[in-house]
């Protein structure tokens, strides 16, 4: 049973919550190693050892930097999949749509219809499929973003800012827009041949 010596100020921020020394340590492995050392005086590390002596917000800076790091890596591959799964629905979606779509460019093609004609309204379809797509996507990003932004500034007792990145966004719906005008616009084109 462990006995409680000093608790540490809120302030002090290190990586654990729980502070053992070596004597304890030892007792219960005898061969426990640790990657850091907790000093209350500065000591002198030894030569030799790759040791190397951080004062307490020196390393909190490097703790948060590559948390920071991960937690940014980590965000990039989630985007980097949402945005590639995305694509790929569309991109599908469109395409067998337009494929679908042989008898009705053939009636439009009877009816007097140019060829040049059905693929600007098919081009003119699939911008405003993406267009409400992306409408309907942000609006449903951004409720679900107030309410996290309301969780937070309650848990944290302060004002949090709701940020939409626009660049990014319109980047998105950029790749969307053609690779949803590609997937229909050239089935399209083969489709809506000679009458």
């Amino acid at each position: 049973m462990l006995r409680v010596a000093r608790l540490l100020p809120d302030n002090l921020r290190l990586p654990a919550p729980l502070l053992l020394d070596r004597v304890t340590v030892r007792g219960h492995d005898p061969a426990a190693l640790t990657e850091l050392v907790y000093a209350s005086t500065v000591v002198t590390p030894p030569a030799g050892l790759g040791v190397r002596l951080v004062d307490v917000p020196s390393y909190a800076r490097g703790a948060d930097a590559e948390e920071d790091r991960l937690v940014r890596i980590f965000v990039l591959v989630l985007i980097g999949m949402s945005v590639g799964y995305t694509l790929l629905a569309v991109v599908n979606t469109l395409l067998m749509a337009t494929v679908d779509r042989r008898r009705e460019f053939a009636v439009l093609r009877l009816a007097g219809a140019t060829r040049r004609q059905i693929l600007r309204a098919v081009a003119a379809e699939s911008a405003v499929v993406v267009a409400v797509g992306a409408l309907l996507g942000l609006g449903v990003a951004v409720v679900a973003l107030l309410g996290v932004r309301a969780g937070v500034a309650q848990h944290v007792q302060a004002p949090v800012d709701l940020i939409l990145p626009v660049g990014p966004n319109a980047a998105v719906v950029a790749a969307c827009l053609v690779l949803a005008l590609a997937a229909s616009v050239l089935p399209a084109l083969r489709t809506a041949g000679s009458r």
